[in-house]
């Protein structure tokens, strides 16, 4: 059997690989001029255990172990990673986030670290959770999707109807999806802190904060929780304002409008090693969530199938593996039927 994957992110890479060793024929469509170009590149990388949602209260090592199994040469073990309690306008306490590692088996070290600002911060732990190296990743994916016989076709852009295939996967971010979505335009910016930060990261939780986390390149991620945002609507599509559409998924830019500054203000509420950084540069993307999730926060990975087509909202990187054999059980659930 045939079959097309529209999007050649990390979902879309995966699922092809998976597709053609169990027997397809499989054509890779990417819009763009190579594979993990899109908001792949503009992952912060953190290989999830669970540590981040404590609301939605989900254990995400199986996965994580999966994705790590799957390309041990693109994880990263040697950064020190941390997740600290902010102490005011977080969502939960101290001693709630302690009870919920505890609860889930989520190991962890209660430890501050000097560049933390101990004020205002009400726990500090540190966790066992890597990072996976995009760069690397991308070498791995090109080299299984080469030995699968998958085919490729950059600079691409097409849509499932256009293509005569028995099976069409679409792993484009949640564009389109069956429901509504809250799209959001995602700034990540790009800065370089002194030695003592190389290979510390850090996310401050859980409400509008930050996260820092280290690059195989010796610079460091910035998110904002709230400034990172550019953008956001709950819709069908992205509504991109006219200035921010040359910027995405472009790599890295240099632009008027980041929001560093603003960004930098939040990290250093929590963290004094960030001081003054050397600005690297921003990476724009489009990200996709489920709307009304506040209270539980939750990212997950959804696959849908729809005929002859398939589609695939993209969560965290370490439900990718799971996402490819979801999108097999599909295929073969509604085979015995065609």
């Amino acid at each position: 059997m045939k079959a097309a994957v529209i999007g050649a992110g990390i979902f879309g890479c995966v699922t092809a690989v998976e597709l053609a060793r169990n027997g397809f024929e499989v054509d890779l469509y990417e819009r763009h001029g190579d594979i993990l170009l899109g908001a792949s590149r503009a992952n912060q990388g953190r290989l999830h255990h669970g540590y981040h949602y404590p609301r939605a209260g989900v254990d995400m090592r199986p996965n994580a172990r999966r994705f790590a199994d799957r390309f041990p040469d693109a994880i990263r073990h040697s950064a020190r990673q941390y997740y600290c309690v902010a102490a005011e306008r977080s969502r939960l306490t101290g001693p709630e986030y302690l009870d919920f590692c505890r609860r889930t088996g989520l190991p962890f070290q209660r430890h501050t670290p000097s560049v933390v600002q101990a004020e205002s911060v009400a726990e500090c732990i540190r966790v066992p959770e890597s990072y996976v190296d995009i760069r690397a990743l991308r070498g791995l994916l090109s080299s299984q999707l080469h030995r699968a016989g998958v085919r490729r076709h950059l600079h691409t852009a097409v849509q499932p109807e256009e293509l005569g295939y028995d099976w069409v996967v679409q792993a484009t971010y949640g564009q389109p999806w069956s429901q509504p979505l809250r799209y959001e335009v995602c700034e990540t910016a790009l800065i370089r802190l002194g030695q003592h930060m190389t290979k510390l990261g850090f996310v401050v939780m859980d409400g509008p904060f930050v996260s820092l986390d280290p690059t195989s390149g010796g610079l460091h991620m910035l998110y904002d929780v709230a400034h990172s945002v550019h953008a956001s609507n709950v819709g069908v599509a992205p509504e991109i304002p006219g200035h921010l559409v040359p910027l995405i998924d472009k790599g890295v830019v240099f632009t008027e409008h980041t929001r560093l500054e603003a960004m930098l203000q939040t990290a250093r509420r929590f963290l004094r090693g960030v001081g003054m950084p050397e600005y690297c540069g921003s990476m724009f993307t489009v990200r996709a969530v489920l709307p009304d999730v506040d209270a539980t926060d939750e990212r997950p990975t959804l696959v849908q199938r729809d005929g002859r087509v398939i589609t695939v909202l993209s969560g965290k990187i370490c439900s990718t593996v799971q996402a490819a054999d979801e999108v097999l059980a599909a295929v073969r659930e509604a085979v015995p039927a065609a």
